[in-house]
Parts: structure tokens; C-alpha cells; sequence
């Protein structure tokens, strides 16, 4: 009887929390990331990562920084091309670090730095995962569906 409430229990548990990502992601987000492909198995320990390092943000709470000595990624956009923090500032990512900032959770906290880099001055580091990329400030997401080259626009000749 014992072993058996246990396996009931184990299996509830995985049935929850595979049905808190399901109700807490809408469709688009659930492809987007995958975790349409994953079993109730897997979502459950996916919810169980996820709650063991992140804290969800209560609905309209603000982007404060954790410890207040650094900001924190508030926002991931236009597929990890660019990323806000919490100090409200906007930054372009370069294209070949995409990948990396597509695995950055909100909220973590973010050193800044300079980069060597001339077109991306800036090195954004995840302080959690100790991974960086560089980017370069923006005062806005671009108004088309395409983003920004990654380097400086030159203008036309002449003629």
C-alpha cells in the first residue's frame, strides 16, 4: 500500500506540474521553446529546474534588480536579437550570440562591461550561467520585421 501511494503521488506530481507549463505558455510560446514535444516526464522536470532557480514575477511587477548592485534581464525580444534590463536600457545583440542570449531566463542578473569589439562595445555577462555576449545600446526595436544589420549603415554613392 505504501509503494503504491508513493507511485500515485509521483505520477500526480508530474501530471501538475506538466499542466503548469501548459496552462502558464500560450501555443506560440510552446512551439517556440519546444516543450510541445516534451512527455509530462520531462515538463515536470523542467517546472521543477525552472522553480529551483527562478522566481515568477507577480502580474504588472517591475524589473527591479535583485540585488540592486547589478540589472537584471527584463525582457528577451525579437528572438533573443534583443534584450532589455531592468535599468530600462535596450541592446542589440551581435547575430552569432543570439543562441546564447536564447537561453537567458528572466529575470537573472547582468554584468556589463567593455568589449573590444568595434561594432559591439559592450559585453553583456549572465551572471547565473557565467555565459556572455556582446551587443551594442539602442534607444529602440526596430519598426519593421527585420532588425538592424550588424554594422553601421553606409550611405549610398552619389550619383
Amino acid at each position: 500500500m505504501g509503494i503504491t501511494m508513493f507511485l500515485a503521488l509521483i505520477a500526480a506530481w508530474h501530471v501538475l506540474a506538466a499542466e503548469i507549463l501548459d496552462t502558464d505558455m500560450n501555443a506560440q510560446e510552446k512551439k517556440a521553446t519546444g516543450v510541445y514535444k516534451l512527455t509530462d516526464k520531462e515538463k515536470a522536470a523542467l517546472q521543477q529546474w525552472i522553480d529551483t532557480k527562478y522566481q515568477k514575477k507577480a502580474e504588472g511587477e517591475d524589473s527591479a534588480p535583485v540585488t540592486g548592485k547589478h540589472p537584471t534581464l527584463s525582457e528577451n525580444l525579437m528572438g533573443s536579437k534583443y534584450l532589455r534590463l531592468s535599468d530600462n536600457t535596450l541592446w542589440s545583440v551581435r547575430p552569432e550570440d543570439v543562441p546564447i542570449a536564447r537561453g537567458w531566463i528572466t529575470p537573472v542578473e547582468i554584468i556589463i562591461t567593455q568589449s573590444t569589439d568595434p561594432f559591439f562595445t559592450y559585453k553583456l555577462t549572465n551572471k547565473l550561467t557565467g555565459s556572455s555576449v556582446l551587443v551594442r545600446k539602442v534607444d529602440k526595436l526596430p519598426a519593421g520585421p527585420s532588425a538592424p544589420t550588424n554594422t553601421p549603415s553606409v550611405p549610398a554613392p552619389k550619383q
